[in-house]
């Protein structure tokens, strides 16, 4: 009964407002992104990622702009740094969702809010695409982002598609990583080499 009553709600809410409740224009530009670096991936046997900028404890760095710093803290220090008063920070967690990763998140949010002074969001790949990821790209340009990817501990085929499925969520999150630039936001993707190195995240942004 709740889910009819908030479905006819939406629908009477988006006839108001001028809004069509089913299209999702910028969600549809980070799907067909992915499926054309799958595409890609299927024809190649690699998955082009772009230039990274390796800091000299390890971690690999992709920003939409120049970044500078030679430590991943130094790194997340000089991009916050264009956080704006009015503005908001996004995580945008390519990781598995289980509670400490869900905790060392919720500590990156609180350091980064008290850094910046703006409320910051966390989500996880690639499932916040088709609810926040509509207003990431759609929304206020007023943002950063954050997308953190990790090399795959364990990875098996995905059946008849000729490739893995740690490839595949790495496509998902090139594809939403490459829409948040085409839509002209600052976008800062930090590569792990193990999803154990979060809590060093968290630590370099104290």
């Amino acid at each position: 009964a709740e889910m009819y009553r908030w479905e006819v709600a939406t629908a009477l809410a988006c006839s108001i407002l001028g809004v069509n409740a089913f299209d999702q224009p910028n969600v549809e530009t980070s799907k067909k992104i992915t499926k054309a670096r799958i595409a890609d991936y299927q024809k190649s046997g690699t998955l082009d990622e772009g230039r990274s900028m390796q800091t000299g404890d390890g971690f690999g760095v992709f920003s939409s702009s120049s970044v500078s710093g030679s430590t991943i803290a130094e790194v997340l220090k000089n991009f916050l740094a264009g956080a704006q008063p009015n503005g908001y920070v996004a995580i945008n967690a390519y990781l598995p969702r289980n509670d400490d990763i869900i905790k060392q998140l919720q500590e990156m949010r609180v350091a980064i809010r008290a850094k910046t002074g703006n409320p910051v969001t966390a989500g996880f790949g690639p499932r916040f695409q088709h609810s926040t990821g509509q207003f990431h790209k759609g929304g206020p340009d007023n943002a950063l982002f954050i997308v953190i990817t990790a090399e795959t501990a364990a990875d098996f085929e995905v059946p008849i598609e000729g490739l893995t499925f740690g490839t595949l969520i790495r496509a998902q999150a090139l594809g939403d990583y490459e829409a948040l630039i085409e839509a002209g936001r600052k976008v800062l993707r930090v590569h792990l080499l193990s999803v154990q190195d979060i809590p060093l995240l968290v630590e370099a942004l104290r």
